[in-house]
């Protein structure tokens, strides 16, 4: 009688788990992925020649989103999200050791998404120079002006936008975006998350979001005597002023994007 009572329960338990054989399979491959640190090349092609970009890392950093199969060490993608430990892009490197370890997906990630830049159209080319205003220039209308610079609002009601140009202390152009302090609604979360957009090479963009110390804890977040960009974009706002009189807080944005570009660099290259 036990055994026929236990044969009931393994068919009842296999018929409530509904996933197919192919869909379980998948669930074990895409754990298996993500503590994998075997070296693999992903290939992005790029929109506008036949140049790709290929990035090299272990397994486990592409998570389980890659889309083909992997073959002799080499997969192509569209795109790909490289991920991290949270707050690995916040202050990078934030977290020394995530960079060197697989992420642990049961915690909090941090993703920097990289894609080719695409043209306004077929026949156009790729135009730099405020890159990311240019492309999506639709979606800003001119908030404010002074100092050479302007502030823009962003599309999204609240949301506000800055460029930066590549110049010799900023290595690529950048697109800040953000949404100002509200002493209406100081728990809101969004001003404490600022998106981050940049040209890696020439025909590829990467995009990431640094986070204020709210989302930084123990030996990641910084001392209460320690000068922090996003914190001070932050307190800007609490006292009424503009990021267009802070260019130091612009500047912060703009060292660490250059600390990510030199480390993507180390890991890819772009090949024909």
């Amino acid at each position: 009688m036990k055994r026929w009572l236990c044969i009931l329960i393994l068919c009842l338990a296999g018929c409530i788990d509904g996933r197919s054989e192919e869909e379980k399979n998948k669930q074990l491959q895409d754990k298996l992925a993500m503590k994998d640190t075997t070296e693999i090349t992903v290939l992005i092609p790029s929109k506008v020649s036949s140049k790709k970009l290929a990035i090299t890392l272990p397994r486990c950093f592409f998570g389980p989103n890659l889309k083909n199969k992997i073959v002799d060490g080499k997969v192509e993608e569209k795109a790909v999200s490289i991920m991290y430990q949270l707050p690995t892009f916040s202050g990078f490197p934030n977290d020394e050791e995530a960079l060197h370890q697989c992420p642990d997906f049961s915690k909090p990630i941090s993703g920097i998404g990289i894609r080719p830049l695409f043209t306004q159209t077929s026949e156009s080319k790729l135009e730099y120079g405020n890159y990311w205003l240019k492309q999506q220039y639709y979606r800003f209308s001119v908030k404010e002006e002074r100092n050479n610079q302007a502030l823009y609002r962003a599309g999204i009601a609240g949301k506000l936008a800055i460029f930066a140009n590549q110049s010799d202390k900023n290595q690529q152009d950048i697109s800040i975006e953000f949404w100002p302090f509200d002493a209406k609604d100081e728990s809101d979360s969004y001003p404490h998350q600022t998106d981050i957009h940049s040209v890696l090479d020439k025909e590829f963009g990467l995009g990431y979001t640094v986070y204020s110390s709210r989302y930084l804890h123990g030996k990641h977040k910084p001392s209460p005597n320690q000068w922090y960009f996003a914190d001070a974009l932050i307190d800007i706002y609490k006292h009424n002023e503009s990021l267009l009189d802070h260019p130091e807080i612009v500047q912060g944005f703009i060292e660490n994007n250059n600390r990510i570009l030199d480390y993507i660099h180390q890991h890819s290259k772009v090949v024909d």
